[in-house]
Parts: C-alpha cells; sequence; structure tokens
C-alpha cells in the first residue's frame, strides 16, 4: 500500500492571511492537495500560544496523512516548533526567507511598536524591504491593501514575538527534513540572520533565489519547483521505508 499523498500546509507572514497567494495557487500542480492557513487576528501573537493555537487546528485529517510544512517569514519558528511537538504529523518543512533568532536588533522591542503600524504603510517601504523595487502598482497596491486590513495591535503583537526570538531556542529536528529558501536580494532579513538559520539546520537543502522578501509573491514558479523536488524526494524514502518494513 502507498503511502498517502503529502498534504501540503502553507503558514503565511506577517500578514497572517492567505490573501498573498493568488499567484502560488494558479501554479500549483491539480494533484497536489493544499490547505492555506489563516493566523488569529486577536489575543496573544507569541509563537508558544500561537503554537498551541495551531496544534488545535491541524487536529483535522486523517491520521495516516503526513504534512509538508511550508513556512513564510514569520511563521518558520512556528512551524519548527509544530515539527518538534508533532514529528509524527511532520514528513518535512520548508522555510522561505525565516529565520530562527531575530533579525533585527532586540532593543526595538522597547519603543512602542503599535503607533508604528498604525501608520498607512509608504509604498517606497513596501518596495525596499518586501516587494521588491521592481513590482508592479498592482503588487504593491495589493499588498499595502493586505497589511492594512491588519489591526495596528496584532502587528505590534507579532512584531514582538520575533524580536524575542533566540537562536539558542530553534528546535531541534534530527528526523525531519528541512529546504531553507533565502532571497538574494532580502532587505529585511539580512544575511547574518540568514547565515544563522543555515547553521541552526546544517543538514537542510539550502537554495539562494534573486528575490526580494516576499519570494512566494514574486517568484512562485522557481519556489514551487524546489519544493515540488523536496517533497518527491520526502516521498520516495517514505515508499521506501514502507517497501523495506
Amino acid at each position: 500500500m502507498d503511502p498517502a499523498p503529502l498534504l501540503w500546509t502553507f503558514l503565511p507572514g506577517l500578514h497572517g492571511t492567505e490573501e498573498l497567494y493568488d499567484a502560488l495557487k494558479a501554479r500549483l500542480p491539480g494533484q497536489i492537495q493544499a490547505e492555506f492557513i489563516t493566523l488569529p487576528t486577536s489575543g496573544k501573537q507569541d509563537y508558544g500560544t500561537l503554537s498551541s493555537w495551531l496544534d488545535h487546528e491541524l487536529a483535522h485529517g486523517p491520521d495516516q496523512q503526513r504534512r509538508l510544512l511550508i513556512a513564510e517569514s514569520f511563521s518558520g519558528p512556528l512551524a519548527l516548533r509544530w515539527a518538534e511537538k508533532r514529528p509524527d504529523k511532520v514528513a518535512g518543512v520548508v522555510l522561505a526567507a525565516s529565520y530562527c533568532d531575530a533579525p533585527l536588533n532586540p532593543g526595538i522591542a522597547l519603543l512602542p511598536l503599535r503607533p508604528l503600524f498604525m501608520v498607512r504603510p509608504p509604498r517606497k517601504t513596501l518596495r525596499h524591504f518586501l516587494i521588491g523595487e521592481d513590482a508592479s502598482e498592482a503588487e504593491v497596491a495589493r499588498l499595502r491593501s493586505v497589511v492594512q486590513a491588519i489591526p495596528a495591535a496584532t502587528l505590534s503583537k507579532r512584531a514582538r514575538a520575533i524580536l524575542e526570538l533566540m537562536e539558542c531556542d530553534s528546535p531541534v529536528l534530527p528526523d525531519t527534513p528541512v529546504m531553507i529558501l533565502q532571497a538574494q536580494s532580502d532587505n529585511l532579513v539580512p544575511w547574518e540572520a540568514q547565515r544563522k538559520l543555515e547553521a541552526c539546520y546544517p543538514s537542510a537543502q539550502t537554495h539562494w533565489i534573486e528575490s526580494p522578501h516576499l519570494m512566494f509573491q514574486r517568484h512562485p514558479e522557481q519556489c514551487l519547483t524546489y519544493i515540488l523536488e523536496f517533497a518527491a524526494e520526502i516521498e520516495k524514502t517514505e515508499a521506501q521505508l514502507q517497501d523495506n518494513g
């Protein structure tokens, strides 16, 4: 009996919604089973709380079906924590433009962050840090609309959760395949934070993509190519293990 196909579970970035994945969804092969998680917009947003929330959220589905967690940016640490908690449910983890340590100076957490997120984000800022200088006006407008729809309090709580991250707290996943997709032109996650993530998971496959931070939005085809190859390797290995068992 062949193992059940992997369920691709997409976990979003700081925006917390599936609303920025239209380009990626349109390119998903028909045989792929996928779900897109939306994070809660109220309550605590620290990784411990969100991990417990995700555990309840993903309790559905057949026991034999395993997930490929595909986590963008903010959700990377969340995916790693859930993979550590439920190794029997996770076949692999993909980390896209993510981190295991605070990518910015933790001292920023001392600032009143909420007022910063109440300001309408300038287009130049969105282009520089997130979607790229060459993004179309439509892409920038879409991103701006999604960001503005998120409560400022929620964004500030998520930002604080990021700033509280410490490399030493990263989950150890010795038996879980991990793939890291790094954005070559990421103006949000600095090179040092990217290298720390690779150092935390030295056995991970790592691919660098010439992209701004939002690589799923700007380069969905290239990202999917790598993810499809990674998923195929996992499924092949699991089939061999089942045959040998």
